[in-house]
């Protein structure tokens, strides 16, 4: 009767696991330091857009489809949140419902 051995090496085992789930935290990480050291920069940005529609004329920014209340309900958002697209995303529902 033949017994046949089989010898498993288990040193390492489980490394590439353990590797994956810390190369996931350390890219997740990265993601929201990089977030965060650019954020002032956007806000900056983002600020400096607003101020150049609070300084055009009524007459200007109907022309783009905006209003002096949208310039003002845009100030009031979180400053996490970017006012310019939520603009664009205004202009861009009033300019549907005209065409419909």
């Amino acid at each position: 009767m033949d017994v046949m051995t089989t010898i498993e090496s288990h040193i390492g085992a489980g490394f590439g696991d353990r590797w994956q789930a810390f190369s996931t935290r350390f890219s997740r990480t990265c993601t929201a330091v990089t977030w965060a050291l650019l954020w002032l920069p956007r806000f900056w940005k983002a600020r400096s857009d607003l101020a150049c529609l609070a300084a055009m004329s009524e007459c200007e920014r109907r022309d783009i489809g905006l209003t002096a209340y949208d310039i003002e309900n845009a100030l009031a958002l979180p400053v996490d949140c970017d006012p310019t697209q939520v603009l664009a995303h205004t202009v861009e529902n009033r300019r549907f419902r005209r065409e419909n």
